[in-house]
C-alpha cells in the first residue's frame, strides 16, 4: 500500500511528466509547422523569411527534447524527436558529417575567395594582410572603397597582376584581383544591385572561365526600428533579391562553359533566392565545407551591420550569407572560412575548385 507521501510524490512526477510532454508537443508543432510552410511557400511572407534565415536555431532544443523522451518514455515524444532529428539531418546534417574521402584532383585547382571588406572601413592594411594570408588565386571583393583599392594596387600588384577594380565611397564598390588574366565579358545583369555586378572571363590554364561577381540587396535594420526590420522593408528587399537571384540563374543557365559566382548574397540557404541560384549552380560550402560556415555579422563598428539590443551587441557569426557558387563543370575540393580582419562585419569564404575531366 502506498503511503500518502508516496502518492503525493507520484502525483507531482505525473504532473511534471504531463507538462514536459505538452512542452515537447508544442515544440514539434512549431518546428514541423515551419517545415511545411517553408516547403510550400519558401519566403512568401516577411515573417517566414525571418524564420527561414534563422531556421538552424529551431533545432537547438533537440537535446532537451531527448532528455524529455528519456524521462517520460512516451512513444509520441520519441516519434516527434525522431521526426525533427530527421528534418535536421536533411537540412543541415550533411554539414557536420566527416568529409568523405576524395580522390586528389587530376589537374590544377583554382582557389577563390569572396570577401566583403565593409565599405566605411578605414583599414586598408588589414584588407591587404587578409588577402595575403589566404593566398587565393582569385579574390572577389565587395564594398571596395578607394583607400582599399589604392592599397591593393600598390601592395599586391606583383601577386595579383590582373585587377578589375571599381571602388566607390560607401558600400557599392566591387573588385576582382587574379593571378590569371581577366577581361570583361561586356555583359550586365538586369535590375538594381549593390554595385554593378562584374561579368568577367578568366584564362585558367588554357580554359576560359566565366566569373560572375555580385552583391545583392540586404535586409537590415531600418531607422526607427532599432535593431529590427520593418515588415515592408523585409518584403521589399526579399522580393528584389529573388529577382536578382533569377537574373544570376538565367545568366548561369545561358553560359555553356565553366562558371564561378562569388557573392555577398545577403540571404541564408533556406531562402527562395538561394533555391533559385542553386537550381543551376552548386554551393561550394555545401559541397566541401564543414560546419555552419557562418560569415556574418562580426564588427561592432559604428558603420557595421551588427545590431544591438539595449546597447548589447548581438552574438557574432550568426548566419552564412557569403558564397562561392560554381557550375557543374567544377568540383569543390575544399571550402573554409578565411581569417577575420578584425574590422569587417563579414568573414571571407574560400573554396578550392577543380575542373572535372570531360
Amino acid at each position: 500500500m502506498k503511503t500518502r507521501s508516496q502518492g503525493q510524490t507520484f502525483g507531482i512526477r505525473s504532473w511534471v511528466a504531463r507538462r514536459l510532454v505538452t512542452l515537447a508537443r508544442v515544440y514539434f508543432t512549431w518546428v514541423l509547422g515551419w517545415a511545411i510552410l517553408h516547403a510550400l511557400f519558401g519566403t512568401r511572407w516577411w515573417w517566414l523569411f525571418f524564420l527561414n534565415t534563422f531556421a538552424e536555431y529551431l533545432f537547438l532544443p533537440l537535446p532537451l527534447i531527448l532528455i524529455i523522451a528519456l524521462l517520460t518514455r512516451q512513444r509520441e515524444t520519441w516519434i516527434g524527436f525522431g521526426a525533427v532529428l530527421a528534418l535536421w539531418m536533411v537540412l543541415y546534417g550533411g554539414l557536420f558529417l566527416p568529409p568523405l574521402s576524395r580522390a586528389a584532383p587530376a589537374g590544377e585547382t583554382l582557389t577563390v575567395m569572396s570577401y566583403n571588406i565593409l565599405g566605411p572601413s578605414e583599414s586598408p592594411e588589414d584588407v591587404v594582410a587578409t588577402i595575403r594570408a589566404v593566398g587565393a588565386d582569385v579574390v572577389a571583393i565587395q564594398e571596395l572603397n578607394p583607400p582599399a583599392a589604392e592599397a591593393i594596387q600598390r601592395e599586391l600588384e606583383t601577386e595579383y597582376p590582373n585587377q578589375v577594380l571599381v571602388p566607390q565611397v560607401g558600400v557599392t564598390g566591387l573588385g576582382v584581383i587574379s593571378r590569371y588574366p581577366l577581361r570583361s565579358m561586356g555583359e550586365a545583369l538586369p535590375g538594381a544591385w549593390i554595385g554593378t555586378p562584374q561579368a568577367l572571363e578568366l584564362d585558367f590554364k588554357g580554359q576560359t572561365v566565366a566569373l560572375l561577381h555580385f552583391h545583392t540587396f540586404a535586409t537590415g535594420p531600418v531607422r526607427g526600428w532599432g535593431p529590427f526590420c520593418a515588415p515592408d522593408h523585409i518584403e521589399r528587399t526579399v522580393r528584389e533579391r529573388e529577382r536578382q537571384a533569377q537574373a544570376v540563374a538565367d545568366f548561369a543557365a545561358s553560359y555553356p562553359g565553366p562558371l564561378i559566382a562569388p557573392a555577398d548574397f545577403n540571404t541564408g540557404d533556406q531562402s527562395t533566392a538561394y533555391a533559385l541560384v542553386t537550381d543551376v549552380l552548386v554551393d561550394s560550402w555545401r559541397e566541401a565545407g564543414w560546419g555552419p560556415g557562418h560569415t556574418f555579422p562580426g564588427s561592432t563598428a559604428r558603420d557595421g551591420s551588427r545590431a544591438a539590443v539595449a546597447g548589447i551587441p548581438l552574438p557574432t557569426w550568426l548566419v552564412r550569407i557569403d558564397y562561392i557558387f560554381h557550375s557543374h563543370h567544377w568540383r569543390a575540393v575544399s571550402a573554409w572560412i578565411g581569417p577575420w580582419d578584425g574590422v569587417s562585419d563579414h568573414r571571407p569564404v574560400v573554396a578550392e575548385l577543380a575542373l572535372k575531366e570531360e
